[in-house]
């Protein structure tokens, strides 16, 4: 009986070691087969990561390409403008210079005059046309001398303007874009004395007295 018994305990024995290594088998398995889904799910994920890293590669070459044709077409602006930007003004340079050789050419059959107020003409149409291209003329007559717009050339006594005024222009000047292209030259007022007012006076005086005789 206790062979039996034995015998039994065997049997039991190799059918749960049996199950166990079915059981260790499977397990195995399942990890296999995890570590390759995951090993898999890996290479799609660098697949992607690589396809979008050459995506991004290539938008970023053709951006520079587009940069770069772009930085070209403001070079070749930047060069025509400096090369014919003045084109413009010299169309309408051309315009004056008819107009003066029409002038010169009357001069010889008609009057001083007609030369005098042909040349006025002349000279708005310049000044009218440089005003086309943001070229002003300053007028500083009477103004307060300004060093930033004028140079001073001379001081001169004058009764007619008050002392630091502008009395008189030598050259004009101009400005192009509120910004100064040539200062004028100009003289400024400068009070007298009243020694020089009391000699004036009295030549004044004078003066009258001979004529009344």
């Amino acid at each position: 009986m206790d062979e039996n018994i034995n015998k039994e305990n065997e049997i039991l024995s190799e059918t749960t070691e049996n199950k166990n290594e079915k059981k260790s088998d499977i397990d195995k398995e399942e990890i296999k087969q995890e570590q390759e889904s995951e090993e898999n799910i890996d290479e799609v994920n660098i697949e992607n990561l690589q396809k979008e890293l050459e995506e991004t590669k290539d938008k970023l070459l053709r951006s520079l390409a587009e940069n770069e044709n772009v930085r070209k077409q403001i070079e070749k602006i930047r060069l025509e403008t400096n090369k014919y930007g003045v084109q413009p003004l010299a169309r309408e340079i051309l315009n004056v210079v008819d107009n003066f050789e029409r002038a010169m050419s009357t001069n010889n059959k008609s009057e001083e005059g007609s030369l005098e107020e042909g040349l006025s003409l002349i000279q708005k149409e310049i000044l009218s046309i440089l005003e086309k291209f943001s070229v002003k003329k300053l007028e500083p007559l009477g103004q307060e001398f300004n060093a930033n717009y004028h140079q001073a050339m001379f001081e001169k006594e004058s009764n007619d303007y008050s002392d630091g005024q502008i009395c008189e222009i030598i050259q004009d000047g101009y400005t192009f874009h509120e910004r100064l292209l040539r200062p004028a030259l100009v003289g400024v007022a400068k009070k007298k004395n009243n020694t020089d007012i009391d000699n004036a006076e009295k030549e004044k005086i004078l003066n009258s007295d001979k004529e009344n005789k």
